[in-house]
């Protein structure tokens, strides 16, 4: 019985072991800073470091994929993704992610301009749209009311693959304003040399929570709990800190 019983006991640690050691299965797309890779194709950046943080602390093998964010909304509803990240909490996402207490950070989705053509923005976006050609690339979210905009037949709509086409087509003068969130926007226009150049309007479009988040049918969907509470005690941290520093304060 005694043999029986230390038998079990092994099989069971075994188990899970098993379970820690398969890879958690996480889908981004790059987003830089928040989302990107580094020079060595390494998976990098203000979220990035954030979920691997806490990863680390819940014992969990990260497997990041990057990919275009619609492909990462498919993965996430057919089960291929069991984490992605950032994400903003829209009522359709709501509906195949669970999503956690806390964001990882609040996005400021801005308009962004050549400094010689002294456009300006009066918080009316239908009324700047009717009057002013932007650009985006595909996958850009704002909100509900911006989806009704940009698909408007008269919508003057330029759009690209990437942040960074993005900020080189604003360069070139290929539109009037883009569309982005300002951390990704003022990167990709350091990378260009081109800060100078630029003007970010003001009143911001909007502020949306972007959020690190679990599919329903992923197999980390009952875990949204145990993440809130590392998440708790890490923003508390010095390493939390630290990387606020370097990612977004020196932005």
């Amino acid at each position: 019985m005694h043999i029986r019983f230390l038998f079990l006991l092994l099989v069971m640690s075994i188990a899970v072991m098993s379970a820690n050691a398969t890879p958690v299965r996480v889908c981004t797309m790059s987003l830089p800073p928040q989302t990107m890779q580094d020079s060595n194709g390494m998976p990098d950046g203000y979220a990035t470091r954030i979920l691997q943080d806490i990863a680390r602390k819940l014992d969990w093998t990260l497997e990041i994929s990057y990919m275009p964010w619609l492909r990462a909304v498919d993965q996430a509803k057919s089960g291929r993704c069991d984490v992605v990240y950032t994400v903003l909490k829209r009522s359709d996402y709501e509906k195949f992610m669970v999503f956690p207490k806390h964001a990882v950070l609040d996005q400021v989705n801005v308009l962004i301009t050549l400094k010689n053509r002294k456009i300006r923005y009066d918080g009316d976006l239908e009324s700047f749209m009717h009057q002013y050609s932007i650009g985006l690339y595909r996958d850009k979210a704002l909100d509900d009311r911006f989806e009704l905009l940009r698909n408007s037949p008269w919508a003057k709509v330029d759009l690209t693959d990437t942040p960074y086409q993005n900020m080189k087509k604003l360069i070139a003068g290929r539109f009037d304003a883009a569309i982005e969130n300002s951390l990704t926007a003022i990167y990709e226009l350091r990378r260009l040399n081109q800060m100078d150049a630029i003007e970010i309007l003001q009143p911001a479009l909007n502020i949306t929570p972007a959020y690190i988040v679990f599919p329903k049918a992923g197999r980390l969907s009952d875990s949204v709990e145990q993440f809130d509470d590392a998440m708790e005690t890490y923003v508390k941290s010095k390493a939390f800190k630290d990387l606020n520093h370097f990612y977004l304060e020196l932005q």
